[in-house]
C-alpha cells in the first residue's frame, strides 16, 4: 500500500500512560532497504504478538513532526500474531539519518481507540550515486597521437544526466579536455548517458593513469569517477597483417581476436587483421569463438604478413568423453 500524494496534517494528542501489561507489547518493524537513495521507495512491514482479540488495530506511521504519513491495518497471521501488508513510502529528499515513529492503535470492544505500543523506524537516506564506465579505449596508444574512447554515466535512481559536464584528468593532474554528456541514452539501456571523448596521448611512453568524473549535481547527487590506464607506446613503424583461417575448411574466421601485447585487433569479414606496431619480438595469439587458440612467435623488423590456422573445438559430447 502507498500513502496519498499529500501528507496528512493530523496531529496526535498524548494519551494517558500505558498500563504495565500494555507496555509489554512489542511492535516490530522491518525496513527495506535500511539505506535508500534520496526520494526512492522504502518498504516497511510491522508485526505484533498479543494474546488478546482486538476489534480493530492498525499502525500509524508519523514523521518527526508527529504528522501521520500513513496508517496500515493489522490482520491476524497466527494464533497470537498480527501483521501489516507491505507499506511503501517515498524516502525524504534530505540526505542523512531519519527516524519516524510507528504507533500501534487498538480499538477496544467499547469502540475507544488507544495507543498501545510504539517503536522507532530508522533508515538512512543517501545521495544518488553516479556509476561510470569506459569502453573502446585503445589497448596501445602512440605517444602524442590523438585517440578516442567512450564514457557512460548512469544515476542509480535513473535521473536525467544529459548535458552534464565531465572532467577528464591526466596522470599529472592537468585537464585533458572538456566534454559533456549527450542528451541521448545508449541504445538498449535505461538512463545510461554517454560521451565520446577525443584527446591527445601524453608525449612520453609508459602507463599513465587518468580519471574521468562527474561533479555532484546537488545535495541529492554524489560525485562519481572512474580510473583508466593508458598504455602509451612509441609511434609504430611497421604493419603486421594476420590472416585467420579454419584449418579444415580454409575459410576465413571473422571477428577472431588477435593479440600482440600490448596491441590488439579483430579480424574483418575476410579473416584479416592489421596492427601497427613498433619493431621488436612478439608472441601472436589468435583466438575465436568455438576455435582452439593458436600462438606463434615473430620478429618484426619491417612490415610482415602471416597466417594462423585454427582448429575447431570438438563437439561438447566428444569433450565429455575425453574426461
Amino acid at each position: 500500500m502507498r500513502p496519498p500524494e499529500h501528507l496528512s496534517s493530523e496531529r496526535f494528542v498524548s494519551l494517558p500512560a500505558l498500563s504495565e501489561s500494555e507496555m509489554k507489547l512489542d511492535l516490530i518493524c522491518t525496513v527495506s532497504p535500511e539505506e535508500v537513495d534520496s526520494g526512492a521507495d522504502i518498504t516497511l512491514k510491522f508485526c505484533v504478538t498479543c494474546p488478546r482479540e482486538w476489534r480493530e488495530s492498525s499502525v500509524s506511521i508519523r514523521n518527526h513532526e508527529e504528522a501521520e504519513l500513513v496508517r496500515a491495518g493489522l490482520r491476524k497471521s497466527g494464533d497470537e500474531a498480527y501483521e501489516t501488508d507491505d507499506i511503501v513510502l517515498a524516502a525524504p529528499r534530505i540526505v542523512g539519518e531519519h527516524v519516524y515513529r510507528a504507533v500501534l492503535v487498538v480499538t477496544d470492544k467499547g469502540g475507544s481507540a488507544q495507543e498501545q505500543a510504539a517503536t522507532d523506524v530508522r533508515f538512512v537516506v543517501k545521495p544518488h550515486a553516479a556509476l561510470l564506465n569506459v569502453w573502446d579505449l585503445p589497448s596501445a596508444i602512440p605517444a602524442g597521437e590523438r585517440f578516442k574512447f567512450t564514457v557512460g554515466v548512469k544515476c542509480t535512481a535513473g535521473c536525467d544526466l544529459g548535458g552534464q559536464p565531465l572532467h577528464v584528468v591526466r596522470g599529472d593532474g592537468s585537464q585533458a579536455c572538456a566534454v559533456s554528456l549527450g542528451r541521448a541514452i545508449w541504445p538498449g539501456t535505461e538512463a545510461l548517458y554517454f560521451a565520446e571523448i577525443e584527446t591527445e596521448a601524453p608525449a612520453s611512453t609508459g602507463d599513465d593513469r587518468w580519471e574521468v568524473g562527474i561533479a555532484a549535481l546537488d545535495c541529492e547527487h554524489a560525485a562519481g569517477s572512474v580510473s583508466l590506464t593508458l598504455r602509451v607506446v612509441s609511434p609504430p613503424d611497421c604493419v603486421v597483417t594476420i590472416e585467420a583461417l579454419d584449418r579444415e575448411t580454409q575459410k576465413p574466421i571473422e571477428n577472431a581476436r588477435v593479440v600482440m601485447h600490448p596491441y590488439r585487433a579483430a579480424t574483418d569479414a575476410n579473416g584479416v587483421a592489421r596492427l601497427r606496431v613498433t619493431k621488436g619480438e612478439y608472441d601472436i595469439l589468435v583466438s575465436g569463438s568455438k576455435y582452439i587458440p593458436a600462438t606463434t612467435s615473430v620478429t618484426v623488423a619491417a612490415d610482415l604478413a602471416t597466417r594462423a590456422e585454427l582448429d575447431a573445438e570438438p563437439p561438447a559430447d566428444l569433450q565429455d568423453e575425453a574426461w
